[in-house]
C-alpha cells in the first residue's frame, strides 16, 4: 500500500481467494473460520494495556486491519473495502491472567479455542490479539495474534509483528509501513496465463489415479475442535537435526527433509490402523517474495508446489527424500510454481467454495493427506517485543476437519519448533505417541 494516500479498495490476491475457498469449506464442514495464528512466549516486561492501545492506534492508521471483504456486485473479484473500515469494529484485544507456572507453562488452551471461532470477513473481523499474563506479567506473558488467513500469510505476520514493535517503540509512525518492493512479477499474456493454469490443473488431476486418504476423513460435517501441540527440541538436538537436513536434503531444500519426516509419521499411524493411505498428497507453500527482501505485509504472497508419494516409497527415509527431491526439481523445471500462481489468480473469479468442491471430487472426498509448512527462522534477529524478551515464537495455522492435521516446523534462537495442529479425536493417545516417535527418529536419525 502506498504511504501517502491509501486506496479505497485493495483486491485480494489469487492466493487470498484460494484461502477463501478453504474458509468456505471450513464454515460448511466445521462451522468455523479458516484462521491462522502467531504466538509469542515472552519474558517479563510487556505492558499488555499499552499493547491494546497500540493495536487500536495502528488499526486506525491502517484501515486494512478491519476492512470488510466484499465481492463487487456479487460477481467481480473480492476486495478489502478500506473505505468501509471506519464502520467495522476495532480488532479485539483481551488480557487474561494465570498464576505463575512451575517451569515452562503449557501453551494456553485458549489459543487453540481461538482457532475454532467463526469470524465474519464481510464485517471486517480480521484480527484479534490475546495476552495471557503469568503472575500479572511478572513471570512473563504469552501473546497470540489470530487472523483470518486472507489478511496475512506466515511471512507477512512476522513482518507485521516486527512493524508493530517498531511503532510501539517510536521508531516508526503507525501511518508508515516499511518500504515494500512488489513481490509479484509482471503478468504474462492471457494465453500464457491460461496455459499455465491448465498445466496446474492437469497436474492436480493426475493425483486422482491413486487419490489420497487423510487420517481424519473424508468427513462431511464435523464441528471443528482443534488442538495445538508445540514440541521444542534442545539446541543440541536442533543443531544435529539441521546438520542431518543439510547432509540429506542439501542447503537449498531443507524443507523436504522435514516434509519426508512428516509423511513417514503420518504413514506410521496409517500402518498402526492397518489402513492403506493409497498415496500421500501434500501441498507445500512457496513464498513469492524476492529472496532477501521483505515484500508486502498484508495479503497472501505464496504459490503452491504439490507432491504425491506412494506408501511403498515411505519404507525408507532416504528413498522417500530422494523421491521428493526429484519431484521438486521436475516441478520447478515444468514451471509449476508459476502455474500454481496462475491457477490461484483464476480463483479470484470463481465462486467462493469452488476450489474445495473440485478438489474433493477429484480426490474422492479429500482435500489432501495433511498440510505442512517449514517457515525457517521465525522473527530472525528480533530478540524482544515491546520491551519483553522473546523466549519462543511459533506459527499455528488452522486445518479443515478433513484432512485434520497440519505440521509446521520453524526455528527460533537455535531451537527447532514443531507445531502440530489437529482436529480433536483424529489421533488416539497411542497414535500420537507413534506419530511423535516416528518424527523424532527420522529427524535425529535414531532408531524408534
Amino acid at each position: 500500500m502506498p504511504k501517502s494516500r491509501a486506496p479505497e479498495r485493495v483486491p485480494l490476491t489469487g492466493a487470498d481467494c484460494f484461502l477463501r475457498a478453504f474458509d468456505s469449506e471450513v464454515r460448511r464442514t466445521g462451522g468455523s473460520s479458516h484462521l491462522a495464528q502467531l504466538a509469542l512466549r515472552l519474558g517479563p516486561g510487556l505492558d499488555a494495556r499499552a499493547l491494546a492501545k497500540l493495536i487500536a492506534e495502528v488499526a486506525e492508521a491502517q484501515p486494512i486491519l478491519r476492512a470488510p471483504i466484499r465481492r463487487p456486485y456479487g460477481l467481480l473479484p473480492p476486495e478489502f473495502r478500506l473505505d468501509l473500515a471506519a464502520r467495522a469494529p476495532m480488532p479485539r484485544v483481551e488480557i487474561h491472567d494465570l498464576p505463575r507456572a512451575d517451569g515452562e507453562a503449557p501453551i494456553p488452551p485458549l489459543f487453540a479455542e481461538r482457532l475454532n471461532e467463526r469470524v465474519d470477513g464481510r464485517r471486517g473481523e480480521l484480527l484479534r490479539c490475546d495476552v495471557v499474563r503469568y503472575d500479572g506479567g511478572a513471570a512473563g506473558s504469552d501473546v497470540a495474534f489470530t487472523w483470518l488467513h486472507m489478511l496475512l500469510d506466515g511471512s507477512g505476520s512476522e513482518r507485521f509483528v516486527r512493524w508493530l514493535d517498531e511503532v510501539g517503540r517510536g521508531a516508526r509512525s503507525a501511518a508508515e509501513l516499511p518500504d515494500e518492493a512488489p513481490s509479484h512479477s509482471a503478468r504474462p499474456d492471457a494465453r500464457a496465463h491460461g496455459e499455465a493454469a491448465m498445466r496446474w490443473r492437469a497436474r492436480m488431476r493426475s493425483f486422482s489415479a491413486r487419490s489420497p486418504r487423510s487420517l481424519a476423513g473424508p468427513l462431511a460435517r464435523t464441528p471443528q475442535r482443534l488442538e495445538v501441540d508445540l514440541a521444542t527440541f534442545t539446541r543440541e538436538e536442533s543443531a544435529s537435526i539441521a546438520a542431518r537436513a543439510r547432509k540429506l536434503a542439501g542447503f537449498l531444500t531443507p524443507m523436504l527433509f522435514y516434509l519426508a519426516a512428516s509423511v513417514r509419521a503420518h504413514d506410521a499411524v496409517f500402518r498402526l490402523r492397518g489402513i492403506d493411505p493409497h498415496s500421500f498428497v501434500v501441498p507445500l507453500p512457496v513464498n513469492l517474495r524476492a529472496k532477501g527482501a521483505g515484500g508486502e505485509i498484508f495479503g497472501t504472497r505464496v504459490s503452491m508446489l504439490w507432491f504425491q508419494v506412494f506408501p511403498e516409497s515411505c519404507a525408507d527415509f532416504e528413498t522417500l527424500l530422494g523421491e521428493l527431491k526429484a519431484q521438486r526439481l521436475a516441478a520447478i523445471k515444468e514451471g509449476m510454481v508459476e502455474a500454481g500462481t496462475a491457477a490461484m489468480d483464476y480463483a479470484r473469479w470463481l465462486p467462493r467454495g469452488a476450489y474445495a468442491r473440485m478438489a474433493r471430487r477429484s480426490f474422492g472426498g479429500e482435500l489432501c493427506s495433511f498440510f505442512f509448512a517449514y517457515t525457517d527462522e521465525c522473527l530472525p534477529g528480533m530478540t524482544s517485543f515491546l520491551g519483553a524478551p522473546i523466549r519462543n515464537a511459533f506459527h499455528a495455522p488452522s486445518v479443515p476437519p478433513s484432512p485434520g492435521s497440519v505440521a509446521v516446523f520453524s526455528l527460533r534462537d537455535g531451537r527447532l519448533n514443531l507445531s502440530h495442529v489437529r482436529q480433536a479425536g483424529v489421533f488416539s493417545g497411542f497414535e500420537l505417541v507413534r506419530f511423535r516417535r516416528s518424527l523424532r527418529a527420522d529427524l535425529l536419525g535414531e532408531p524408534e
